[in-house]
């Protein structure tokens, strides 16, 4: 019952940290949730009573979900496109690593609140880092917020090394002045979860994404948790569990930067699922063989689990990106919920849950062929962009983009000029000089 509500927190923060987020910034939110799942996590080490309990849980949950996902788009949206796959990577190390790390606290200190006050407390010493991280410059320029993102770019400018990129500057308030960025940036223009949707190519992106979330996020938790199915140690099974994913990610990292998203989030999904079906041919005495397969089923979850947090947030547009990575998330704690009472089905047959894990990652990585590749593609920012990226295709026909890096906006060109020392797209007759400035 705890780990249902815990993970109904999680259902609920996804969507609200994530419209939040996008109606008042990638900051606050960020800070704001790291601050509330820090003081629910201490409250909770000292809470006396079942009720108490689970609601803290709730609140730990909701805001662990919005701190996650807020920080993944507030770094994805301050590098370059090169830089996406490394530091979205990076965010998901630190999260394996704490789950390493627990496995360890956990066989040491064997009460729950002691455990818990002490993976609550590093959270204090996150806080003051508020004074060192700055706003996303990209959400600023969605919102028409342009002088306090051109401060913040002024500064990426001058720590990188490179001249204030002017010439993009000015195109770009050229730009403003157009009657349909004038509509977009009034402050009564909200953006609501029906935006995911309203449109076809969207429609079909956000239910293919919606589908992979729920899958991955199930047969992570199913496989995870259910290591004490498996023999042996629990504590040492959910330690190596956690262990696998570090190759998982430095695999899947260097193959999405040489193959692309899709390839390699379909080679995972599939791979994986394979692996878990697998364990339906295991004899019961070779309880090893079984773990060695649900290992590499991990594995093949772990780096899927990666990639579609790097590809969804390329998928979806600035206006909406924290939005739709928030319902995005939302369902994947559906998965999470459901998760638990698919591994119940062990008590029915015992390889069942594995083969429900294997064939839905098989289809649900067989169904991300329709979806378009994003590898050196430039983050869209409106959502006029992003339904034109990738439309047509199928599973038989990946779809070809009609958006092209050469389609990006001045914003987009400026934050790549100033982030980490790539060269933007420009005009080679009025901005040459600014360019090899800007180059390595």
């Amino acid at each position: 019952m705890a780990q249902s509500i815990y993970m109904v927190g999680f259902l609920v923060g996804s969507l609200a940290f994530g419209d939040i987020s996008d109606r008042v910034g990638r900051k606050i939110v960020y800070f704001g949730t790291v601050a509330l799942q820090c003081f629910c996590g201490i409250a909770c080490s000292f809470a006396h009573n079942y009720i108490a309990f689970v609601v803290l849980r709730f609140f730990i949950g909701a805001a662990g979900v919005g701190a996650y996902v807020t920080g993944f788009v507030l770094v994805s949206e301050v590098v370059g496109t090169s830089k996406r796959t490394l530091v979205g990577t990076l965010e998901y190390v630190f999260f394996v690593l704490g789950y390493v790390i627990m496995g360890g606290i956990a066989y040491f200190v064997r009460t729950w609140n002691m455990l818990q006050l002490i993976i609550s407390l590093p959270g204090v010493v996150w806080l003051p880092l508020w004074f060192l991280v700055t706003e996303s410059p990209r959400w600023l320029l969605a919102k028409g917020r342009t002088e306090e993102a051109r401060g913040i770019v002024e500064k990426m400018a001058e720590q990188n090394g490179v001249d204030f990129p002017e010439a993009l500057w000015n195109d770009m308030l050229k730009e403003e002045d157009e009657p349909e960025e004038q509509e977009q940036k009034k402050p009564d223009y909200l953006y609501s979860v029906l935006d995911l949707v309203r449109t076809a190519n969207m429609a079909k992106k956000s239910l293919i994404i919606f589908i992979n979330w729920a899958v991955i996020t199930m047969v992570y938790y199913g496989l995870s948790l259910n290591t004490s199915s498996l023999g042996g140690d629990d504590y040492i099974n959910f330690t190596v569990s956690g262990l696998v994913e570090f190759p998982a990610l430095a695999v899947s990292m260097l193959l999405v930067e040489k193959w692309g998203r899709r390839p390699s989030h379909c080679l995972f999904m599939i791979g994986g699922g394979l692996a878990c079906i697998s364990v339906l041919f295991v004899p019961k005495d070779l309880s090893i063989v079984a773990t060695v397969l649900a290992m590499v089923g991990k594995f093949g979850i772990s780096g899927s689990f990666n990639v579609i947090y790097i590809w969804s947030g390329e998928l979806y547009p600035t206006v909406i990106r924290n939005l739709g990575m928030g319902v995005a998330s939302m369902w994947a704690r559906i998965g999470g919920i459901v998760s638990p009472f698919i591994a119940l089905s062990m008590d029915v047959w015992g390889p069942l849950p594995y083969i429900i894990f294997g064939g839905l990652s098989v289809v649900a990585g067989v169904l991300c062929l329709i979806l378009p590749e994003t590898l050196n593609f430039p983050l869209a920012q409106t959502l006029e962009e992003a339904e034109a990226f990738g439309k047509g295709g199928s599973v038989c026909c990946p779809p070809s983009s009609a958006y092209s890096p050469e389609d990006a906006g001045t914003a987009h060109e400026m934050v790549q000029a100033v982030s980490n020392n790539e060269p933007p797209r420009q005009d080679e007759a009025d901005n040459n000089a600014q360019n090899e400035q800007a180059m390595v």
